[in-house]
This record gives C-alpha cells, structure tokens and sequence, in this order.
C-alpha cells in the first residue's frame, strides 16, 4: 500500500499535462483558481480541452501510429469520454473514471488514455490491471506521451512491479480446468500466465475421472512461479501398507510346517526304532530258557534310547511347529492389505515432477513441493 500510495502521489502532477501526449495541442494553460488547492494524491483535469484541430493532427499516421486508421469522428468521441474521465478524477470518482476511460478506448486504442486509466487505478488499488494499463501506455515508447511522462510510466511500472507475481500454471488433460483463487482461467491443454498481487494463492485443476490437485502458493513481489499441475487418476492415487513385510507371517507359517514336517519325520522313526527293539526282545525271549530276555545287549538299549529320544523330539517339533503355524495363520490375518490415497503432491514428487525452477529478484534455484 505504500508503494500504491506513493504512485498516486505523483499522478497528480503527471496527470495535468496528458491532454497535450494524446494529440500534442498547444501547450496548456495552469489551472485556474478558485477551488484550493489539491490533495497531493488527487489526480486533477487538464484545463484545456482537444480540438477538431487537434485531431487532424493526430491523423498523421507515419509519425504516429497509435492514430493509424482511427477515424475523427472516433478520435472525437474518445476524447469527450477522456476529458469526462478526467472531470471524474478531479471529482474522485476512481471508479466512475476508470468505466469511462475504458470506454474511450474502445473508440481510440491510444498510450495516453491507458496512462490516466493506470492513474486511476491506483485509487482503486488494483495493481495487477494498472500494470496492464501501463505496458499499453509504453508499447509505443516515449512518442505518444512525451519523455517526461514516459519516464514517469517506466518509474511507476517499476514500483508497481514491487506488488506482483509472475505465474505460469500447465494442465496437459485434454477438458481439465484450471482455476486461479477459484476462477476458472484455463481448459486444458495449455498453459495459463499472469501476473498476480503478492501473497497466498489458490490454484487447483480438476479434470473428470481424475482427482484434484490444489496448491496453495505464497508469492512474494518479484517471484516468477511455473508448475505444471499433473492429475492423477483414483488408482493411481491408491496404494496399498502393511503392518509387515509380507513375507513374515508367510515365513512364519512356513517355518511351522517345516517344525511339523520334521515332528513328523522323528515320529516315524521313533516308531519304527521302537519296532525294531520289541522285536529284538522277541527274539532274544525266544531263545533264552527263562521265557524272557533276561540279557538285553547294549545295542538293544542304543536301539530304545534312540527311539524314545527321537519321539521326544518329535513331541516338541510339533509344539514349536503347531504353535509357529497358529501364529503364521493370525500374522497372516493381521497383515492383509490396507487401501490408502496419498496426497497428489507426493504423487508428483515421487514422479519426479514437482522439482520446480525458481527465479526471482534476488535468487534461482529449485523448489520441490510436498506435505507432511
């Protein structure tokens, strides 16, 4: 607001002296006395009004081409509506002015009318559109408005500048929308650029069959932002966690049914060593004259010991294994996949697309964009 008011300070005097840019009358007269003097922020009317004669002038399109094919009557009707404007400044009524400058120029699109509109604008505190007007104001140099007032403009451009942002926003979905401070300013493809008031923005794109995605850049006076806006479609938005790495529980299981495999393994041997000792029994109790085996050899009792060993050991693999397949079976339940969105911003960043070019007054860098 500052720099806005420090420009309105000086239209005041830029102001007085236009009417002689816009078809370079007579030099004008002061003005007249009698109604005090002017706040030094109130832009005042020039006292002398353009003439027929000095339209005739203005028709000189080689040396003036911002006069180039506009005919009298149109030029004639411009300036009426430009010197109305100017009452209307003098009266401080901003908006009243900028309608009917606007209006002037759609009969006669000329530098010096773009320069009081930006004038007016400044009351209005629309810095962006008087930014717009004050590019038109210099597109034909110093010529149409003479050098002092040209300097003027370029001082004024230069302060306002201060103010504002440069963006540049794509969409590459063919029907997507792209919406600035939620204003719609782009269907996509293409690419959107403006210059902005510095501060917070919203911008988002929306395209149908995709979801949104919505930044909310701080800009700061001087920044140059470009960003291409990808969308994403639900699946590609939709991933899928764990409580674990999947293979756990499966490991877990697996290594239950290994543990019974084994139990099992030592069980049949056990059985099968434990046959073989009744029926070394057997045949010693049928050869020795007490009926019984009253001489058991150690190889006898190796055989047993073994079998029993091994049935012990069996009795234990399928406890570790039956209690490792239960706990396998429940991991396996616990662990089933859970859907989730993740945030299109880190969508972007894992592409590898949201890794943006900074420029602005002071800096250059890049930028990656993302939210925790």
């Amino acid at each position: 607001m500052r720099q806005m008011a420090s420009i309105a300070a000086g239209a005041a005097v830029v102001l007085l002296s236009v009417s002689a840019a816009l078809a370079q009358p007579e030099p004008e007269q002061p003005p007249p006395d009698g109604g005090g003097e002017k706040p030094p922020d109130t832009p005042q009317v020039p006292p002398k009004q353009i003439t027929d004669k000095d339209l005739a002038t203005a028709q000189q399109e080689d040396s003036r081409p911002w006069a180039k094919g506009v005919s009298v009557d149109r030029q004639r009707k411009a300036l009426a509506l430009f010197n109305e404007a100017n009452g209307m400044l003098r009266d401080a009524l901003f908006p009243r002015a900028a309608e009917k400058y606007r209006e002037a120029l759609t009969h006669w699109d000329h530098p010096a009318i773009h320069y009081n509109l930006a004038l007016a604008l400044v009351n209005l505190d629309q810095p962006v559109e008087m930014h717009a007007e004050l590019e038109q104001a210099l597109v034909h140099g110093p010529s149409p408005l003479g050098e002092d007032k040209y300097a003027r403009a370029k001082d004024f451009k230069v302060l306002v500048e201060k103010q504002l942002a440069t963006v540049e926003y794509t969409v590459t979905i063919p029907g997507a929308i792209l919406l600035f401070d939620g204003k719609e300013v782009l269907t996509g493809p293409g690419t959107w650029s403006s210059r902005v008031r510095a501060g917070e923005h919203n911008v988002a794109a929306r395209a149908e069959g995709y979801a949104p995605t919505q930044l909310n850049p701080k800009l700061l006076g001087g920044d140059v932002q470009r960003l291409e806006l990808k969308l994403f479609t639900d699946k590609e938005l939709t991933r899928e966690k764990t409580r674990m790495p999947k293979f756990v529980p499966y490991s877990v299981l697996g290594a239950g049914v290994v543990a019974i495999g084994v139990g099992a393994l030592l069980h049949t041997s056990a059985k099968s060593g434990l046959e073989d000792y009744d029926q070394a029994i057997a045949d010693c109790a049928a050869t020795d004259p007490s009926g019984g085996c009253s001489a058991r050899t150690p190889a006898m009792l190796d055989m047993k010991s073994s079998a029993e060993s091994k049935q012990n050991f069996a009795a234990v693999a399928y406890t570790v294994g039956g209690v490792a397949v239960a706990t396998g079976v429940v991991l396996v339940i616990l662990n089933r996949p859970q859907s989730y969105r993740i945030d299109p911003l880190k969508a972007e960043l894992n592409a590898g697309t949201t890794v943006t070019p900074v420029l602005g007054p002071d800096m250059a860098g890049f930028a990656a964009v993302g939210r925790f």
